[in-house]
């Protein structure tokens, strides 16, 4: 029997001056699953970070408000201790070059350009926080759904996909959303970073061979902390589907993880599932 793990709820500050703005995008947020708190200005959005227990997970954030504009605002914000690594992703009706870089200098990460689709929305807040909850998904599930969709995609290019696996035996209690959030910030837009059990992340990688996921994992060693042991697995190398590349990834994880505990008892199986 599969174990069916629930996805995190994942809390979005959307700062937003128009109204039907603000409806659409909170309507289309909320029906994938995030949890999403409005303002209208810059002062009621400081007021809703500061008061809240728990810092936002993403900040949306609009450049032209009324009073103090979005980029004053990002700086007020940016200053709270608690919010200096929540991703901030500013939209503008302009993609004015000098606002862009202002907004990146001040600790902005994303920007989005109005007018945008909800498909847009949708895909670059997966992209910075991950998917939103709705209900219960199992991991290994989501894994190979992904997985199946990449290698169609790589099939028909004649390309490479690498799938890394990524263990941390002593990570603290909930540290494992954390990272895959610091992971989705530093990675590629067209990779996706899946929390597939209290101590492992999955990482899927187009258009990378072996060299490239080596390339990755020695990034993910600059900026997480611990000692992490790595599985790397790729197509059509290591495997003509998700499951053999799976199973290729769990071997190379467990010889990496006996070179640097020798002695050390067999892991939990990897999905938890």
């Amino acid at each position: 029997m599969k174990t069916l793990l629930a996805l995190p709820e994942k809390s979005v500050l959307l700062v937003e001056d128009s109204t039907l703005t603000r409806f659409s995008s909170r309507r289309t947020l909320e029906e994938k699953g995030y949890l999403v708190d409005e303002a209208a200005s810059g002062q009621e959005a400081l007021v809703k970070a500061r008061g809240k227990g728990e810092p936002y997970d993403l900040v949306i954030l609009d450049i032209h408000l009324p009073g103090m504009d979005g980029l004053g605002v990002l700086e007020k914000l940016k200053r709270l201790p608690e919010y200096r690594y929540v991703p901030v992703m500013v939209v503008t009706v302009e993609s004015n070059a000098a606002v862009v870089k202002k907004a990146i200098d001040l600790g902005a990460v994303e920007y989005l350009c109005k007018p945008y689709s909800v498909e847009e929305l949708v895909r670059r807040v997966e992209k910075l926080i991950g998917p939103g909850a709705r209900g219960e998904v199992a991991p290994a599930e989501l894994l190979h759904k992904v997985l199946r969709n990449e290698i169609n995609r790589a099939n028909r290019g004649g390309l490479k996909v690498a799938l890394v696996l990524a263990r941390y035996e002593r990570l603290g209690k909930g540290k494992i959303g954390e990272c895959a959030r610091q992971a989705r910030r530093r990675l590629r837009e067209i990779d996706t970073v899946i929390e597939l059990s209290k101590s492992t992340l999955a990482l899927i990688l187009p258009h990378t061979g072996k060299e490239g996921a080596q390339v990755v994992t020695t990034k993910l060693e600059s900026f997480l902390p611990g000692t992490w042991s790595y599985g790397i697995a790729v197509y059509p190398d290591n495997g003509k589907d998700g499951e053999e590349l799976f199973a290729y990834a769990e071997v190379a994880l467990k010889e990496s993880w006996e070179k640097k505990e020798p002695g050390a008892p067999a892991q939990q199986q990897t999905s938890d599932t």
